[in-house]
């Protein structure tokens, strides 16, 4: 065989085991000052790109596009900083509307050029696409707090979850003599992942304090909460627990008060959107609402919610300031810190940004959050304490005490016990 041909040959086996490679799934690329870094879908040797499927148009819009907005102020200044890992990060950004079926589809759009998902808003959209994340080996940080996702190394929760909320909201109740052993409490809660979760907390609570809970299940369709006003005036309620959106929160606050049910609400995070102060509900909301959250309000008085508030309202300054801008920041950071730590470990592939991630603890959010994050314990949340907010006429429309909540009963509980 001549030389020439031999060297044909030699070419076009490289060519041929070049080829065979995994479809850029698990590359080597990329590089920094220390050496190659393990790449993967999304990522270049200049670009990281992270995924946001959110609500801009459904039930939970009001919360969904302020935390979009103050995520790309995040990482429009991070980047002007460096980026990280000598990278950029790029956002793609789809509003799937609370509507799981249309959220799959779109994440078959944008699956294969993103390294992760910054945000994945909604309960029954991480259910619908659960098995899918986990085949992908796709990172998703949660705008739904769920503790029923907990045990999935790929889901990220900010925070704690609806359940430790509602626990440490009622026994909060309890010391301040809202509540006593033996009274009923009122739930009412959206079908599915997230109601569920929510009833899941105050059932424990009940059965802990010799309480029973009398249970309202509604859809998220469901706006006109006057039948459920009635059932638990009927059922003589001392509180009622409120999983829902904030349209079904205005309508308990102000038909309850109307209707002479004047007792506490105790709502998730999500169901508050200040803009329900511009509503007939707004006097109602003021005297009987508690909102219980991981989450810094708008106006909390601590350096890394000051900040946020601050660059927030100098972007946008017609919009309305939300509790949801510094959770949109914390988000962020708490990416920032999984793909510095994935960078650390040279390995930016999905399966390496979700390794990083259960690496991270006393991750400190400088108030956004009411306690510093820790992943490294399976199946459990990143945190367990709270604020307990109410409904004022303040930026954010939620006033904060400024010490955080956390209850012997919400420490004790077991998140996994079914």
């Amino acid at each position: 065989m001549s030389r020439s041909i031999q060297c044909i040959i030699g070419v076009l086996l490289a060519l041929s085991l070049a080829a065979c490679g995994s479809k850029g799934e698990e590359s080597g690329g990329g590089g920094n000052a220390t050496g190659s870094v393990k790449t993967g879908p999304g990522v270049t040797d200049k670009t990281i790109t992270l995924g946001l499927l959110t609500d801009l148009s459904g039930v939970f819009a009001p919360l969904g596009k302020p935390i979009v907005q103050s995520t790309q102020l995040y990482w429009k200044e991070r980047n002007a900083q460096g980026g990280v890992c000598n990278r950029t990060v790029k956002l793609v950004v789809k509003d799937h509307g609370y509507d799981p079926q249309k959220a799959v589809v779109q994440y078959r759009e944008m699956a294969s050029g993103v390294a992760g998902l910054q945000q994945l808003l909604g309960s029954p959209i991480t259910a619908a696409l659960l098995p899918t994340l986990k085949s992908d080996k796709m990172l998703a940080l949660l705008a739904a707090w769920p503790s029923s996702l907990l045990p999935n190394d790929n889901i990220v929760i900010t925070g704690t979850t609806y359940d430790v909320e509602m626990i440490n909201g009622l026994e909060y109740l309890l010391q301040k003599g809202k509540l006593k052993q033996g009274d009923k409490i009122g739930h009412v809660y959206f079908e599915g992942e997230y109601g569920e979760n929510g009833l899941k907390g105050s059932k424990y609570f009940a059965s802990k304090h010799g309480m029973t809970v009398v249970e309202q299940k509604i859809k998220a369709t469901d706006e006109d909460m006057s039948g459920q006003v009635a059932a638990l005036k009927r059922a003589g309620v001392k509180a009622i627990a409120v999983t829902t959106a904030p349209t079904q929160l205005a309508s308990l606050a102000g038909i309850g008060a109307a209707q002479g049910l004047k007792v506490p609400i105790l709502g998730n995070n999500p169901t508050y959107d200040p803009a329900l102060l511009n509503t007939p509900a707004a006097k109602a909301l003021k005297s009987n609402a508690y909102i219980v959250t991981s989450i810094a309000t708008f106006n909390l008085d601590k350096p890394a919610v000051k900040k946020t508030s601050a660059d927030f309202e100098k972007a946008y300054p017609k919009a309305l300031p939300k509790a949801s801008v510094p959770f949109g920041n914390a988000q962020s950071r708490l990416m920032d810190e999984i793909l510095g730590k994935a960078c650390e470990n040279k390995d930016l592939s999905r399966q390496g940004l979700v390794t990083a991630a259960h690496q991270l603890s006393g991750v400190d959010m400088g108030g956004l959050t009411a306690a510093p994050l820790d992943y490294t314990k399976p199946g459990q949340p990143s945190e367990r304490a709270v604020y307990i907010t109410r409904p004022a006429n303040v930026p954010g429309g939620l006033q904060a005490d400024p010490e955080t909540y956390e209850s012997d009963t919400a420490k004790n509980y077991d998140v996994g016990a079914q």
